[in-house]
């Protein structure tokens, strides 16, 4: 998510149907029965660019929509904006900010929820994980099993690592892997998350171990937004070790 959900542009844009209103410019009867040779398309552009800007998800009223749609069909002839419809831009940007921050502060709600909902579930995945023979804690709060015992070196922070690996969710998701791409891949033993690297620590050039990582140690709170992994998600990885670059 970009750090604006609109465009200097689009505020201008928006600027118009402000103005505009919804006395003029209504689609007729004739309008509004017609159907393109390729109406589908024109009409998925229309949704790119609600979604685009971020505009399906600030909460506008049904009649505010028919003004945007209106200033929408305005705006596409005219070659400039005029001065007065420009004049009201600070009002376009005082609406869209507090437009934002309505639509950040739900998105930090359902956050929290989500994050408070995985980790009740990680208590109970730890817990019986914990019971598991083979399984051992580090101080730090991951868990890990050593599935195949190496004979190598084993990676300090300082080093760069080759591998194999495969990220999964407790309910088996897989999220990210270097196995499905059929490439391996090299970090840096400081660039990862804690987890990970810590993980790594517990293993030689040659093996193979099974991390258990919680969310404090992976991406806590606040992952990528669409990804897979959601607020709070422990985190699964098993690890083909190659070697120390």
């Amino acid at each position: 998510m970009t750090n604006s959900l609109i465009s200097r542009s689009t505020a201008c844009l928006l600027a118009v149907v402000l103005l505009t209103g919804l006395s003029c410019l209504r689609l007729t009867a004739e309008e509004k029965t017609k159907v393109l040779p390729d109406q589908a398309t024109y009409e998925a552009i229309g949704m790119m660019i609600a979604h685009g800007s971020g505009l399906h998800k600030m909460g506008f009223e049904d009649s505010q929509v028919e003004a945007i749609l209106i200033g929408l069909k305005k705006g596409f002839s005219l070659e400039k904006i005029p001065a007065e419809m420009q004049a009201l831009q600070p009002k376009v940007q005082a609406i869209m900010m507090e437009k934002m921050q309505a639509v950040r502060q739900a998105a930090q709600a359902e956050q929290a929820k989500d994050a408070l909902i995985n980790k009740e579930k990680a208590k109970e995945f730890f817990a019986l994980l914990a019971s598991q023979e083979g399984v051992k804690q580090d101080p730090t709060g991951f868990y890990y099993e050593i599935l195949k015992p190496g004979k190598g070196a084993t990676p300090t922070m300082e080093d760069t690592v080759r591998l194999h690996y495969h990220g999964t969710l407790t309910d088996g998701t897989v999220f990210d892997s270097s196995v499905d791409r059929g490439e391996p891949a090299s970090f840096p033993m400081n660039g990862v998350i804690k987890g990970f690297s810590g993980g790594l620590t517990k293993t030689q050039v040659g093996g193979k171990i099974r991390i258990y990582i919680p969310s404090e140690l992976g991406y806590g709170d606040n992952p990528r937004p669409g990804g897979k992994i959601k607020p709070g998600d422990t985190l699964i990885f098993e690890c083909d070790l190659l070697e120390i670059l």
